[in-house]
């Protein structure tokens, strides 16, 4: 049996069974008004979240439009629901009313950068950015924790993952999902959380994005260690 690591994102251990902690995954889903994101930290936050968790980026630089022209709507969007660095740093003070546990998500190096001075407590790095060697180096050179979704990942390109940031000696958590938005309860395929406890010797958790709350009890039960759930605070929006 393969012995598991423990990781630490400010005091909240990560990979101990006796606690599942869960982040709160805002993202974008304030659909960039800084208004309904101070709405939705303090909602999160009444929920009992114990992590909450943003996107910080610069839409620009998020698709190379040269190799994926497709990419030209999704930068339009993202343009349109991206903070500015006054906002952005106007909501994080907001959130550390509440706690210290806020991190980002990161798709650039000026963001890595910019979410330092925020004070971000973990990096996330979402599953499309797995072989961006240029980023992962600069996340690991922070020695702060990252987590990591494995959506769209085969298991070698997981196992090719873990090997190289075990030589770097970073400190990391595995999010197993399925990248579908929403994704059917049924198609959530929880025994691969089992599967990468079996494999793999850091933490392993879970990240969400079916409508309700009947699938996160069900990972913990696979072995999740951590959760991480979307969420909206209006339906209309989801």
């Amino acid at each position: 049996m393969i012995k598991k690591k423990i990781v630490k994102i400010n005091q909240i251990e990560v990979g101990n069974t006796n606690y599942t902690p869960i982040i709160a995954e805002i993202g974008v889903n304030h659909l960039g008004s800084l208004k309904r994101a101070k709405i939705m930290v303090k909602e999160a936050f009444e929920g009992g979240a114990d992590l909450i968790k943003f996107q910080t980026y610069i839409a620009e630089k998020r698709y190379d439009l040269k190799k994926n022209p497709k990419g030209k709507l999704f930068t339009k969007n993202l343009k349109k629901w991206q903070l500015n660095k006054k906002e952005e740093k106007d909501l994080w003070d907001y959130a550390y009313n509440f706690t210290k546990n806020v991190f980002t998500s990161v798709y650039d190096v000026e963001s890595i950068k910019f979410a330092l001075e925020l004070g971000t407590c973990a990096f996330k790095v979402a599953a499309f950015e797995m072989r961006n060697k240029i980023l992962l180096e600069e996340i690991i050179k922070t020695q702060i924790p990252i987590i990591i979704s494995c959506g769209m990942c085969t298991l070698e390109e997981i196992t090719s993952l873990v090997k190289y940031l075990e030589q770097k000696k970073a400190k990391f958590i595995l999010l197993h999902t399925v990248s579908s938005y929403p994704l059917e309860k049924k198609h959530s395929l929880l025994i691969r959380i089992r599967e990468l406890n079996e494999k793999f010797s850091c933490p392993i958790g879970h990240s969400d994005h079916t409508h309700g709350t009947e699938i996160p009890p069900l990972a913990v039960a696979a072995g999740a260690t951590i959760l991480e759930k979307h969420f909206t605070d209006n339906k209309k929006y989801r």
